[in-house]
């Protein structure tokens, strides 16, 4: 019986062993040692344990009983350490890893050499492996492992979406501080789906019952807040004018750590409209001379896909087309008004309904396939011309002029030289060239001269680059000439 006894004392003695060192972790994934919500004290890992990158580890695994979030941290636990989360013990690679987020000695002081992940989600039921592995010390150290249900949005990697126009209860009764300001804060984010900026108001003036305090980050890092007391009484309200693609994370805290509830409301300025002719499909067939104002083709949609001969990726911008007939001759558009990056690009096509991948650019020294605000082109008959116009700043005007196809048919030995130009024009004809003069693609005389000579010279260094007509008065009659200035 005494035998008995003392086997019972040994395995109990064992036993209780056992249990004592369980927080120390299992030696592989396949011996992890299972843990609830709560501090992790003097956590040791053996020379001999498997880590799943080859060296030393300590294995734990943690089962939610319902879906939600856990923050695993070994912040001020004695010792630096890394660490990772598994889905299973045959994983290739860890699903959440993090070293280096926080102080390791206990009284707060010394590098940031210890380990932490925020926010991790969970699912109910299912286990998650945790591995504390490639520690610089031998030191036992502390970790915690906290578990928030689903929608509670306690800090930045579990905050809670808004959306334009709505409107949300939240409390941080039962929050704590995340973010460092010293008071409870409830977190909530917001991300721009409009293609342009707008202006978005966050306000807590709707509803509160105590005195909130709001900041706003751009990344979880957060840095550099946006923040506001008393817009309203005590409520806090900040409109910002919003980044496209950007998402907005919204602390919603106290004054000097007050907490309390609130209603948080999102009001978004109306997102611009795009222009009607912003697509290829809503190309606007034009005659050979048009004016488009005030186009906003920084609202404009991007086409998908690139002519032959261009890549057009990027260019948010408008579409016109026109049939060439007998009597067009030389095109000209232009970007009248730019206020930021234009391009203006002539295509080609053989039918008015062409896919942008169906067109191809036209091979002209004045219609280059970049940024500029001027091309002209030569078109032939019988062929469909495409006009991509496009402009990253505000509202512009689009203007597209033809002359006629009349050159030398007039004066049939007139010659003009050299074009382009970057100044001096020289003019020749076997007759007395009265006068000339000069005007912009809008019509407007910029230059005129009387000749009475068969050469002479017209200087254009004073004027912009671009596209001029040249009209030539000799024996009675006239004839007009383009001419570009570089």
């Amino acid at each position: 019986m005494k035998n008995n006894y003392n086997l019972f004392l040994l395995v109990l003695i064992f036993s209780f062993s056992m249990y004592s060192h369980a927080q120390n972790g299992g030696d592989t994934c396949d011996a992890a040692v299972a843990v609830i919500e709560g501090s992790i004290s003097q956590t040791q890992i053996n020379d001999v344990s498997g880590g799943a990158n080859g060296g030393d580890a300590a294995w734990f695994v943690y089962t939610p009983s319902e879906n939600g979030t856990i923050n695993v941290n070994s912040c001020l636990g004695g010792s630096d350490t890394r660490v990772s989360i598994w889905n299973n013990c045959t994983d290739a690679g860890a699903i959440a890893d993090d070293d280096d987020s926080c102080p390791f000695a206990s009284d707060g002081t010394g590098a940031n050499y210890a380990s932490e992940i925020l926010g991790f989600t969970v699912t109910a039921n299912q286990g998650y492996y945790i591995q504390w592995d490639d520690r610089w010390d031998e030191n036992p150290f502390d970790w915690e492992l906290t578990f928030d249900p689903e929608g509670f949005n306690d800090n930045c990697q579990t905050a809670l979406d808004i959306i334009c126009g709505g409107s949300i209860e939240g409390t941080t009764l039962d929050k704590t501080d995340t973010n460092g300001e010293g008071g409870p804060d409830a977190f909530y984010k917001y991300t721009e789906t409009s293609p342009q900026e707008r202006d978005v108001a966050f306000s807590l003036c709707t509803a509160f019952d105590y005195d909130p305090y709001m900041r706003i980050y751009t990344s979880c890092d957060l840095d550099n807040p946006i923040e506001n007391d008393d817009a309203c009484d005590l409520g806090s309200e900040i409109t910002l004018t919003t980044i496209p693609g950007t998402t907005y994370y919204i602390a919603i805290e106290g004054y000097n750590g007050d907490t309390g509830n609130f209603t948080l409301t999102v009001d978004c300025a109306s997102p611009p409209e795009a222009p009607v002719n912003d697509l290829i499909v809503n190309a606007i067939n034009i005659p050979g001379t048009y004016t488009d104002e005030n186009v906003n083709t920084q609202f404009a949609t991007e086409e998908g896909g690139n002519p032959t001969n261009c890549t057009i990726d990027g260019f948010n911008g408008v579409w016109y087309y026109f049939l060439c007939t007998p009597g067009m001759g030389l095109t000209d558009a232009s970007i009248v008004s730019p206020s930021g990056v234009s391009s203006v690009i002539f295509f080609e096509a053989s039918t008015p309904t062409p896919s942008v991948t169906e067109l191809i650019r036209v091979e002209d020294a004045q219609n280059p396939c970049f940024t500029g605000t001027n091309s002209s082109i030569e078109p032939e008959i019988g062929k469909y011309y495409f006009l991509l116009a496009t402009n990253s700043g505000g509202t512009t005007t689009i203007n597209v002029s033809q002359i006629l196809d009349t050159e030398n048919t007039v004066f049939e030995n007139f010659t003009y030289f050299p074009n382009p130009t970057s100044g001096i024009v020289t003019l020749k004809n076997n007759s007395n060239i009265e006068k000339v003069v000069l005007r912009n693609i809008l019509g407007a005389v910029v230059l005129e001269s009387t000749i009475n000579a068969t050469q002479a010279s017209i200087d254009t260094q004073s004027l912009s680059s671009g596209s001029y007509i040249l009209s030539v008065f000799a024996d009675g009659q006239s004839a007009q000439y383009h001419v570009i200035k570089e």
